[in-house]
């Protein structure tokens, strides 16, 4: 039996009041809605990623009025790695270490609304203007690690003009209703809150909120050497998503793991080395 997606304690108690609110006060439910949407919750920091923090050389630059805290640890060539909604640039710590002893700097940051970046809210849009912000930084970065929401945002950067030419997702959405609708099962919203929400994303950045989405955006993306990296036991991103982006995009190649889920995946060793073996070859060793 399939188990339920963890629900953060902040939206099950939204959960709870929202259909309520929504039946008494709709107009403000749909705007209610929307301010969630856009607003990460903050977790604390572990244990093992405070001390990974402690070990890296940091510090602060402006993106657009807010200071977003950026990581760097050892010495080599930068490679960009993009944490995901609700996560933190110290998230991707087991990587550190296997990239430096190849010689690879890995350089990660805290998006607007995230960790000890700057802000309360956040979108895509500026996950994505942060990485090109940091790409004027270092010049180049020989391959972008992007994690969930953080792949997408990456490759959105890439389709805006970055010269990068190598990125991995790892468990990154893809599919527009899957996004939303996943959302609206959570908060139990009704299907009114949707379409106030696709209005409003229209309204505000011109375009259609499946236009923003990975599977739409790859079909228009200049050749590059992609690699997606997915659990079949993701409770949150489900195996649905890498295959619309192969389907549009065939080139890119799917390495799968299994109880991984979600977030663990980021720990572990073979997905670890998997990474490191595509920046240094674009290859993958057959399956043993």
């Amino acid at each position: 039996m399939k188990k339920k997606i963890k629900t953060p304690i902040a939206l099950r108690i939204v959960g709870w009041l929202f259909p309520r609110v929504e039946k008494v006060v709709p107009w403000l439910a749909k705007r209610w809605f929307v301010r969630i949407f856009f607003t990460p919750v903050r977790y604390k920091m572990p244990y093992g990623e405070v001390e990974m923090a402690e070990k890296a050389e940091t510090y602060k630059f402006d993106y657009e009025g807010k200071k977003v805290q950026v990581y760097e640890w050892g010495e080599g060539k930068p490679v960009l790695f993009v944490h995901g909604w609700m996560g933190r640039g110290t998230q991707f710590r087991k990587f550190v270490d296997v990239f430096n002893r190849s010689d690879y700097k890995v350089v990660s940051f805290d998006a607007t609304g995230h960790g000890k970046s700057d802000g309360n809210k956040s979108h895509l849009l500026e996950f994505a203007g942060v990485i090109k912000a940091l790409h004027a930084k270092y010049g180049s970065f020989d391959m972008i690690v992007g994690h969930s929401l953080g792949g997408v945002a990456s490759m959105i950067a890439i389709n805006d003009g970055l010269p990068t030419d190598k990125l991995i997702m790892i468990s990154s959405p893809t599919l527009a209703h899957k996004i939303v609708d996943e959302f609206i099962h959570r908060l139990r919203a009704s299907n009114k809150c949707k379409d106030y929400f696709n209005a409003y994303v229209l309204k505000k950045f011109g375009r259609r909120f499946e236009e923003f989405t990975a599977s739409h955006i790859a079909q228009e993306l200049r050749k590059i050497d992609l690699l997606l990296i997915y659990d079949e036991d993701d409770r949150e991103v489900d195996m649905e998503n890498p295959k619309a982006i192969l389907d549009v995009y065939p080139s890119a190649r799917l390495f799968t793991t299994s109880g991984l889920g979600h977030t663990r995946i980021l720990k572990d060793e073979e997905v670890i080395k998997t990474c490191l073996q595509f920046l240094e070859h674009s290859e993958l060793e057959p399956a043993t």
